[in-house]
């Protein structure tokens, strides 16, 4: 039997799919222990999230459900927040199912659980989130704990989220201080040598960065001149010509989301600038953690994976940030590599898939039945041993905002389920989803099944998977 080998989940915050240097596969790169990954590893460069907030999308994360398929609440949340829609304490999470079968848990940096120690399967948690995003003004995390201890105060949340050096030294930054806390997990006996070194690990380790509060450390403030940025060349006038009530969308956000959208009309050209350099300059001190980390792993017994949590507008459509929170590729697709133990790699995968299916292929690598006969993640094994992928699989993302999308081979749909109204768009033709096929009568069929997929998708029920101990 194939020893279980230990499982590495990489996560960031908010990073656009085509950010990576392996994905434009030439010229300068922000990630190059990234690409290193994705040279021996599986690139999958139609994978997509199963929402455009974190919260619903990290959820999905650890069950492999939709978001709308796992329970939420349980929990009261501050005012005006979304984080009433975590997961609620007690359900079945990839986590539990590792320590159930012996496995060592770590989750260290973000994964936005309310309350911030929701007990979802980790034996250690050392937690850095976006305060006070979400949570009581009351609620501290691991971080911001640690942060007052020194005398200093907390600046990872300060509005308006305006570009700037980190104030204080490099080993202070969420990015050291999470990557710090991973090292003593790898290292230590529980994690990886000593009387612990026989059990397997699942290290979670989920940085903060490149989130707002676009606050990169020197020396990599330094890095990147914001006159030297290249500016998208989407901007506002991509959104012209998108139905009612999608134009409504883009034209006037939620006004009581949490989290302001930023247009780039509103904003002088430098401020794009440097909020792309700040961006950049996050993603390479991330990639040096990351590089950092992968130095103490053993990627013959280890399965490493790679990705994010939601994209970015990064000043595509005229946007910076993720609202308003429509799935367009900017938002809905996000990187996702897999390397390390059994991977047959050197491959990059057109097929769309989503992000949570690591959770059921961890479980098959493992050899762990899943919770239920219905779960949407499907199993990326095979394709990590060499098959091909299935190009006429359906994704889905946003399933709980009333816009869902779909995408399946060329085609994405996304559906205004109240007003009944469509968006199509060939992605081989138009990438840069700026052309609305919707109203082509060569496509009514395609509408009328893609629609049918997704009441079924959206009538599935949240599975009956609660635990009966902690």
């Amino acid at each position: 039997m194939v020893p279980s080998p230990n499982i590495l989940l990489l996560m960031t915050d908010q990073q656009r799919y085509d950010s990576p240097g392996y994905y434009r596969g030439s010229g300068s790169s922000d990630t190059p222990r990234l690409d290193q990954l994705a040279a021996s590893g599986v690139v999958f460069d139609s994978a997509y999230s199963s929402d455009t907030a974190c919260i619903p999308a990290r959820s999905s994360l650890m069950t492999g459900l939709l978001p709308h398929r796992v329970p939420t609440g349980g929990w009261r949340p501050r005012a005006q927040t979304d984080s009433g829609r975590a997961l609620r304490e007690g359900y079945w999470t990839l986590a539990h199912a590792l320590r159930d079968a012996g496995y060592r848990t770590g989750l260290f940096g973000k994964m936005h659980f309310a309350p911030i120690r929701a007990q979802h399967g980790f034996d250690v948690m050392q937690t850095c989130e976006h305060l006070p995003a979400g949570y009581d003004p009351g609620e501290q995390d691991d971080y911001r704990r640690w942060i007052l201890s020194t005398g200093r105060k907390d600046l990872r949340f300060v509005r308006p989220a305006q570009p700037k050096v980190f104030p204080y030294t490099m080993d202070a930054h969420p990015t050291r201080w999470i990557t710090r806390h991973a090292l003593e997990f790898l290292q230590g006996g529980q994690a990886g040598s000593g009387a612990g070194a026989t059990a397997p690990w699942f290290a979670v380790v989920s940085y903060t960065d490149p989130h707002t509060p676009f606050s990169p450390p020197e020396p990599y403030a330094s890095m990147y001149r914001p006159e030297e940025q290249v500016l998208p060349q989407s901007t506002i006038d991509s959104n012209r010509g998108l139905p009612w009530p999608f134009s409504e969308i883009m034209e006037r956000p939620d006004p009581g989301a949490f989290f302001a959208p930023q247009r780039t009309d509103q904003h002088s050209e430098d401020h794009l600038r440097r909020v792309l350099a700040a961006i950049r300059a996050a993603i390479r001190h991330v990639d040096d953690a990351i590089a950092e980390i992968l130095q103490q792993v053993d990627l013959a017994n280890t399965l490493v994976i790679f990705l994010s949590d939601h994209g970015d507008y990064g000043g595509h459509r005229g946007f910076l940030g993720k609202i308003p929170w429509l799935p367009f590729d900017d938002l809905a697709r996000v990187p996702l590599v897999i390397g390390g133990a059994g991977v047959a790699g050197g491959r990059r995968i057109a097929a769309p898939v989503q992000s949570f299916d690591y959770v059921a292929t961890v479980l098959d690598r493992v050899g762990l039945a899943r919770p239920c006969a219905d779960m949407d993640a499907i199993s990326q094994l095979p394709v990590l041993a060499g098959a091909d992928a299935d190009v006429n699989r359906a994704v889905f993302c946003s399933t709980m905002e009333g816009t869902p999308m779909l995408r399946r081979d060329r085609f994405k749909h996304i559906w205004h389920s109240i007003a009944d109204v469509h968006i199509l768009y060939d992605l081989e033709e138009d990438p840069g989803e700026t052309r609305n096929i919707a109203g082509d009568p060569r496509h009514r069929d395609l509408l009328a099944a893609n629609v049918e997929l997704l009441r079924e998708v959206l009538a599935r029920p949240v599975p009956d998977l609660w635990r009966t101990s902690a």
